[in-house]
């Protein structure tokens, strides 16, 4: 990624020259897209693709998330959109973020979008019947029971949670996209709120307890919440490692400068170049799968397929 000043120095081109898929690459292009947009003095910038052949549609709501936050916290300032390929224009139609930048809706075909929504933080309700029905609705998700749903469900509904009860964005970016080729289909969600980093040193220096090295490792370890009060934490994300391991999907979690992989080749944390300012969350099932999950309690033993 690039950027040019033009002669007019209140107009600022930033050009983005790689494709964005899920990997940790190309989430340092998101995080350096964060990054660049919010640190220009312009009044103009203007966000060219034309050298992007490939957009992992699950990372529009990233991207959504950068740029209204941006346009949040900086009314008097002009973002335009350049330089999108058709490729990636038909797949925008289709899960809703084409209106962007002008572009009608069309209609999905065979199924391959979970569409693009921003929600405010108090409308859970309308966040919970989205995934109800654009996530879990559908029917080529791999076999389970109620309960593995139910858990599932649950911790999405816990990260819009948390959203509200441990940061100040006042918004959360979601959508999804299957790709039929790898029989995988991603689910992202992504919010501009504070990161796990400034929320647990802040819980940590508020009880004078030592910073853990990894921060993003501290919080996701089972029964380690900043949470004030009773409430456990690591609540679901056990079970969500376990069905992905067994599902041979993946699972991302970015936030600030820290991120998690997880999938068949196991878990690695690794540090970004340039910080997310917030957090973004993927789990990717894999739709070749002809096991069914159940919980424990539901058979009195592990987790079985």
């Amino acid at each position: 990624m690039q950027n040019k000043t033009q002669e007019n120095n209140q107009t600022k081109i930033i050009h983005i020259t790689k494709d964005i898929n899920i990997s940790f690459s190309a989430h340092n292009i998101l995080g350096k897209f964060a990054f660049n947009i919010n640190e220009s003095q312009e009044t103009n910038l203007i966000i060219d693709f034309s050298n992007v052949n490939f957009i992992s549609a699950n990372q529009f709501a990233v991207l959504g998330c950068i740029m209204e936050a941006f346009k949040d916290n900086n009314k008097e300032k002009r973002l335009q959109i350049f330089g999108i390929n058709d490729r990636i224009k038909k797949i925008i139609q289709k899960n809703g973020f084409g209106r962007y930048i002008g572009l009608e809706r069309k209609r999905d075909e065979f199924n391959t979008v979970i569409p693009y929504k921003v929600f405010g933080e108090y409308e859970i309700v309308e966040y919970e019947k989205y995934l109800t029905l654009s996530l879990f609705g559908r029917d080529d998700l791999p076999a389970m029971s109620d309960a593995v749903r139910s858990t599932i469900q649950d911790y999405l509904l816990e990260l819009f949670k948390n959203v509200h009860d441990h940061t100040t964005s006042k918004k959360v970016h979601t959508c999804g996209q299957y790709f039929p080729r790898s029989s995988k289909l991603f689910f992202t969600i992504a919010d501009s709120g504070e990161t796990v980093q400034h929320n647990v040193c802040s819980y940590m220096g508020k009880y004078n307890k030592d910073i853990p090295d990894n921060c993003l490792n501290w919080a996701l370890q089972e029964g380690n919440s900043t949470r004030e009060g009773d409430s456990p934490g690591g609540l679901g994300l056990s079970l969500i490692k376990s069905f992905i391991a067994l599902n041979k999907g993946e699972f991302h979690i970015i936030s600030g400068a820290e991120c998690f992989e997880f999938g068949c080749h196991g878990e690695r944390y690794k540090n970004m170049e340039y910080l997310f300012p917030g957090t973004i969350v993927t789990i990717g099932f894999n739709l070749n799968d002809n096991d069914k999950y159940f919980l424990n309690s539901e058979i009195d033993s592990d987790i079985i397929f």
